[in-house]
């Protein structure tokens, strides 16, 4: 009982069932080749026969034919010498006659039809009178007797010569005749095999398709569906149910296994979905807590440090009035008051640039827009720089501008003036900073150009992300917003911001705004256009607007 089971496992094996293919294949690729062997031994005997026997033969009688006309001509050749040059055409002859009973003997050796015997008999005795009366006219031509060699040759050799020629070509119009059936029956041997071949080789493809079938339907696509159901497990799919699990090789073996596979998993699933769902409650509040200490930290760091410069200017500068209140010159105390109200510039955009940044990324901060004198803005906060100190290495080159454009001043001011404290900030001491408009085509062009560190170029791109900074700006405060809140000032006034940057060369800021005209509606009435005089608005005007556009000019 325990035999026949093994041999029913033997006979059910992958193994053996692959074995068995192997064999059939290998069976049938050995019938092949007997019966295409048999077929081309057929063609060869066919065809060579037609070689070995009709070829040989019209090339034979062929080369006769020129050997006996070549006699022919040497008799003549006889009869026109009149010297002792004779001689020779008597040698040339003799060498003819041996060539052409040398091409009678090779056709005697070659087997012959018994239709070809009697013709070619009739070709030997008109020959061989012809042969006698060539010999006899060399003979008399070479003894002088021109007159009888002359006679000879235009009576009995001539009647000889045309016997012969014309047994000859009815012995090679048969030949030829025999031979082109020969090669018909070759060519139609050959047709036979090619196709009785090209039946076997298409017999073979499609044996050799149908087992590729058989081994992908019953090998390959088991075993692949049983992998892409194993890897679905491994990955914790169990949404499957699994096929094979009939079968009594080993397929159906892995096909079981994996069943109880799936049934593990299940249940392991089952119970750690509990304590994942905790795991994931527990993991996510700590990181709010983590990331929110982090903000925390960043944020305390980053204004204590920011802060600490610009508030300790301000101390050293008030106590500095405080100290020389009654010896300082009106010129002092102006230089120290700008110098305050710079330190002071530099908190405000601070503040401005991280409130700011925060509101216009939660669309709290809309531009309004109006109708405003561009190149007035610009000037205006080329003079609030003159007066905070910094007019002598600010440069401006203004150009034809429209008179009037629309959008929102307080917000577009910002961004120049963001640009132009970056420039600053990141030039050398006493660095030339250039503040350029033009009109260009259906838009204008407002350029701050510097001089000072640059950008790397792989960074270009990434400075307009919030909180990103240079690798290359060292110890230079910052906080990484402000580009960050100019770029999306510009693009919401449907404008673009372009950075051209090379390191320890300079940077090139371009903003470029559209001129067409806003819709009347979306205009809001302006009583005045300077708007802002020394970065901020007259202490003897009301701010107006919303709280946080009070921000942007505070």
């Amino acid at each position: 009982m325990r035999s026949w089971r093994s041999l029913l496992f033997l006979r059910n094996s992958l193994p053996a069932k692959l074995a068995l293919l192997a064999a059939f294949f290998v069976l049938a690729v050995v019938t092949v080749r007997v019966l295409s062997l048999d077929r081309l031994a057929h063609v060869d005997a066919v065809s060579g026969e037609v070689q070995n026997r009709w070829l040989d033969s019209v090339r034979l009688l062929g080369t006769l034919s020129r050997h006996i006309a070549t006699v022919r001509s040497e008799e003549a050749e006889a009869l026109l010498r009149r010297d002792a040059s004779g001689w020779t055409s008597s040698e040339d002859m003799q060498r003819s006659l041996s060539a052409i009973a040398q091409d009678i003997g090779r056709y005697r050796s070659i087997p012959h039809d018994t239709d070809e015997t009697p013709a070619f008999d009739s070709f030997l005795r008109n020959w061989a009178d012809h042969d006698q009366h060539a010999r006899t006219i060399v003979s008399l031509a070479q003894r002088g007797q021109t007159d009888e060699a002359a006679a000879l040759f235009k009576g009995s050799a001539h009647f000889s010569f045309k016997e012969a020629a014309d047994s000859l070509r009815r012995l090679i119009d048969l030949t030829e005749t025999k031979a082109d059936a020969a090669r018909k029956t070759a060519a139609e041997a050959i047709t036979r095999a090619q196709r009785f071949i090209s039946d076997l080789i298409l017999a073979m493809l499609v044996l050799f398709v149908a087992l590729i079938f058989y081994l992908w339907a019953s090998f390959s696509r088991p075993l692949l569906d049983l992998a892409g159901l194993m890897r679905r497990l491994a990955s914790h799919d169990t949404s499957f149910s699994v096929p094979f699990e009939s079968r009594r090789d080993e397929i159906g073996d892995v096909a079981r296994s994996l069943a109880v596979f799936r049934r593990n998993t299940i249940e392991l699933l089952e119970s750690r979905k509990s304590l994942a769902k905790q795991a994931d409650i527990l993991t996510g509040s700590l990181e709010k807590e983590r990331a929110l200490a982090a903000e925390q930290r960043n944020f305390i760091t980053t204004m204590s440090h920011e802060f600490r410069t610009p508030l300790t200017s301000i101390d050293g500068n008030a106590q500095r009035l405080l100290a020389t209140k009654d010896q300082a010159t009106p010129s002092q105390i102006a230089d120290r008051a700008h110098k305050i109200r710079a330190a002071v510039f530099r908190m405000t955009s601070l503040v401005v640039s991280l409130t700011g940044a925060m509101e216009m990324a939660s669309g709290q901060l809309q531009p309004r827009a109006r109708r405003f004198d561009l190149a007035g803005m610009l000037r205006d906060l080329r003079r609030y720089y003159c007066e905070i100190g910094m007019g002598d290495t600010l440069e401006e080159e203004i150009g034809n501008l429209p008179k009037e454009i629309t959008g929102d001043p307080e917000l577009l001011y910002y961004a120049f003036s963001n640009l132009i404290a970056n420039a600053f900030k990141y030039s050398p001491e006493g660095g030339i900073v250039t503040l350029r408009a033009k009109s260009a085509d259906a838009s204008v062009e407002i350029t701050v150009e510097d001089h000072g560190l640059g950008i790397p170029p792989d960074e270009i791109d990434r400075v307009r992300e919030r909180f990103y900074r240079g690798s290359n700006v060292g110890s230079i405060p910052g906080t990484g917003v402000g580009l960050h809140l100019v770029d999306l000032i510009v693009r919401q006034h449907g404008g673009s911001l372009r950075i051209d940057s090379e390191v320890g060369r300079g940077t090139r800021m371009t903003v470029s705004l559209p001129m067409q005209d806003t819709e009347p509606s979306l205009l809001e009435d302006v009583i005045e256009q300077d708007l802002v005089y020394r970065g901020r608005r007259r202490d003897s005007e009301p701010s107006g607007g919303s709280p946080e556009r009070a921000r942007l000019h505070s």
